[in-house]
Order: structure tokens, then C-alpha cells, then sequence
């Protein structure tokens, strides 16, 4: 028995969707310290203290921008980073769960 012509559209539409997801994700790179800077809003607030970390005024949160993440250094000092892609225009942040969110 032959599928559906219904069911072999929606096959055909799924495949074309996942290659050009896979087709964006191959263009996006790790988004150098620079760009992040550049291309983050509120990046130039920040201000280096001595562990390293970044603090923008009147936020106990310290940041660290390097090539490719960005680390959060919170006040009870647990710290979490997430990924920064861009294609050379658009940053894209990658959690450690693989979700993407532009910014």
C-alpha cells in the first residue's frame, strides 16, 4: 500500500525544514569577543573589577565576554555560560540545553 499523497508532502516539507535548519546553523560561528561587544546591547556599561569579571552599575551579576561565550558570575558565586554564534551580523545564544535565541 502506497502512503497518502497528503503524508508524502508533509514528508517532503519536513525534509526541506530540517535542511535549511541544519543550513543556518552551518553558517553561524563563534562570535569573536569583539563582535559580541559590538553587536551587545549594553556591553560598553560594563566595568572590569578584579576577579575578572565585568559589572555594570548598580547589578551584582558579573559578566565575562570571551571568543564564543559569554559567563555570568552570580552573587551566591554559582556561574553559568552560554554559547554566542553569529553570522557576522546577528548573535545568536546557545544554551548548554542546544536552545537558540537571537539577540
Amino acid at each position: 500500500m502506497l502512503p497518502s499523497r497528503s503524508l508524502l508532502i508533509g514528508m517532503i516539507i519536513t525534509l526541506a525544514s530540517s535542511h535549511v535548519a541544519l543550513a543556518e546553523k552551518a553558517r553561524f560561528r563563534n562570535a569573536r569577543e569583539n563582535e559580541i561587544r559590538q553587536l551587545l546591547k549594553g556591553a560598553s556599561d560594563l566595568r572590569k573589577a578584579s576577579n575578572g569579571y565585568e559589572y555594570r552599575r548598580g547589578n551584582k551579576n558579573g559578566y565575562k565576554i570571551s571568543d564564543g561565550q559569554i559567563c555570568i558570575l552570580f552573587p551566591n558565586k554559582q556561574t553559568d555560560c552560554v554559547s554566542i554564534k553569529t553570522d557576522g551580523q546577528v548573535l545568536q545564544m546557545l544554551d548548554n540545553k542546544g536552545n537558540r535565541v537571537k539577540l
